[in-house]
């Protein structure tokens, strides 16, 4: 399979792209107090399902896109263990990291955020026993500290215990998070690769990252309608009334929910050709990647102390890149 840096370049630009246009629709969404009703929107749940219904419609015509005679319904049904853990690991991570903020403060929560890497290693190493390289866990660690730096470097002198007291109980849901996160990288690349072991016999049924995109989407959707049906339906009848109210905000949930749909496109696209160590490492520098941006457009500065994190980050990728150019034949390991 051929991993040219200009293909590596168009799914990092693809992701930070959509994910920018995500984030600035997110803040308002969950944020703006709306005129008409004079409340918040906060319903995460049907923000997830409707994000969910989106994805897995995209995913299926990404699907046919590709041009795959691999059914969905025939993958959901070999894989579905698999799917279903994968969707629910995904589900709860991020709702057990923002929980966490109750108990640390956000630069705690910010540094967690920053290691997404190794939690993805240990869980291959562990319990999936992936061959993993010498210099890619170098690598992974290196990159880690490197934009751990560059958040503390940014923290603009504030002490980690500032507003929100440190707990046991936050980074015990901080390290949960994390994880969950692990697991569900690691897992997907195991299903890649066992299905890339499979079509060595059968020649038939290849898995691409639109098939896990459609899956994963609807299993969540599943996931998240017993919950507002079952357990939370206050979340539907607050959307009903904030909508009749205030039209404006289903606008805002369509492009927060296409765009979103849009960037994970090419975050399984890189999943499928790169694996999840390469989407960690794109997705974790993506705020730093910004802030570089920012320098150029608007002449924003930068302190000694992120300048190494950046260094570090850096010196990390080349430092993967020459060891592959040097060493061309060796089998790729996650």
């Amino acid at each position: 399979m051929e991993r040219s840096a200009p293909k590596l370049l168009f799914c990092a630009g693809g992701i930070y792209a959509s994910f920018l246009t995500w984030a600035l629709v997110q803040e308002p969404l969950n944020t703006r107090v709306w005129p008409n009703s004079g409340s918040q929107f906060q319903a995460p749940g049907v923000i997830a399902a409707i994000q969910a219904v989106f994805a897995m419609l995209v995913g299926m015509a990404y699907i046919r896109w590709k041009g795959s005679n691999y059914k969905p319904s025939a993958f959901i049904q070999d894989y579905k263990k698999e799917l279903a853990l994968i969707s629910f690991t995904q589900s709860t991570s991020t709702p057990l990291a923002t929980f966490s903020l109750q108990y640390v403060d956000y630069l705690t929560y910010m540094l967690a955020k920053s290691c997404k890497l190794i939690p993805v290693l240990s869980v291959h190493l562990l319990l999936y026993r992936t061959p993993i390289s010498r210099t890619k866990k170098l690598v992974a660690l290196l990159v880690s500290a490197g934009v751990a730096i560059f958040t503390i470097g940014g923290s603009k002198g504030k002490s980690i215990q500032n507003d929100t007291p440190l707990s046991i109980t936050g980074f015990g849901f901080l390290a949960l998070s994390l994880f969950l996160d692990g697991m569900t990288n690691a897992t997907q690349d195991e299903l890649l690769r066992k299905n890339r072991e499979r079509q060595k016999i059968e020649k038939e049924n290849a898995i691409t990252g639109a098939h896990l995109m459609f899956a994963l989407n609807l299993f969540i959707i599943s996931y998240n309608l017993v919950y507002l049906g079952l357990i939370d339906r206050s979340q539907v009848l607050q959307t009903k009334s904030l909508v009749a109210s205030d039209p404006e905000i289903l606008r805002y949930l369509i492009i927060y929910a296409f765009c979103g749909a849009v960037g994970q496109c090419f975050i399984f696209f890189t999943l499928e050709e790169y694996g999840s160590l390469v989407l960690v490492l794109i997705t974790v520098t993506r705020k730093m990647i910004s802030m570089l941006l920012s320098i150029v457009v608007f002449g924003k500065k930068v302190n000694t102390v992120q300048w190494l994190g950046i260094l570090a980050v850096f010196g990390g990728i080349s430092w993967e890149a020459l060891a592959k150019r040097s060493k061309p034949q060796k089998p790729k390991s996650q």
